[in-house]
C-alpha cells in the first residue's frame, strides 16, 4: 500500500479549484473543500468530501444521525483566497466573513457568498463513508454563476494560485 506522504504528493499533481462549503446552522459555519465534483446533470447532483475530524462533518452527520439537510458550495475567486485560507484554518481574519462579506441564502438555508465566482446550493441526497472522509451527494436546488469575469483561485502542488484563462 502507498504511504500517506506519497499519496498526498501524487494527488497534489492534480490542479483543483477551491470552494467554501457553508452549512445552514447558527452561527453559520464553513469549511474549505477542493474535493468537489459534478456527478449528474439529470438530476443535477454534486459531491463534496468532508473529513471526519471537522466540525462540518459533525454538523452534517448529526449526533443522532440526523444532521443538517443541506449545504452550499461557493466557488471562490482569486480575490477570495483569504476566505479559502480562513475556512481551511490557515489564517485568522480581522472580520467575520458571514457578517462582513455579502451573503444571502437559497433553498438549503446555507450562506451564499455573493461575491463568489459561482455557487451550487444543495440538499443532502446521500452520504457514503469512505475512509477518513464522508462523501456527501447533494441535489442542486439552486445554482448560478455570479461573476463570469472573475479569476478562480486554484490549488496545485500544495500551493494556492490562479488559473489563467484564454
Amino acid at each position: 500500500m502507498v504511504d500517506t506522504d506519497t499519496f498526498r504528493t501524487v494527488m497534489g499533481q492534480f490542479a483543483t479549484g477551491v470552494t467554501v462549503v457553508t452549512l445552514p446552522v447558527e452561527p453559520p459555519h464553513g469549511i474549505t473543500v477542493n474535493a468537489f465534483s459534478s456527478v449528474s446533470l439529470d438530476p443535477p447532483l454534486v459531491l463534496v468530501c468532508i473529513d471526519h475530524e471537522t466540525r462540518a462533518y459533525e454538523l452534517l452527520a448529526g449526533e443522532d444521525g440526523e444532521g443538517v439537510g443541506g449545504y452550499c458550495v461557493n466557488v471562490l475567486t482569486a480575490d477570495q483566497r483569504d476566505l479559502g485560507e480562513h475556512f481551511a484554518g490557515i489564517v485568522d481574519l480581522d472580520r467575520d466573513p458571514f457578517d462582513a462579506d455579502p451573503t444571502r441564502t437559497e433553498v438549503s438555508g446555507a450562506p451564499v457568498f455573493e461575491e463568489s465566482l459561482a455557487y451550487a446550493d444543495c440538499t443532502v441526497e446521500a452520504a457514503h463513508e469512505a475512509g477518513d472522509h464522508t462523501i456527501y451527494l447533494g441535489r442542486v436546488g439552486s445554482a448560478a454563476v455570479l461573476d463570469a469575469d472573475a479569476e478562480p483561485v486554484s490549488f496545485y502542488g500544495g500551493e494556492w494560485g490562479t488559473i489563467a484563462g484564454d
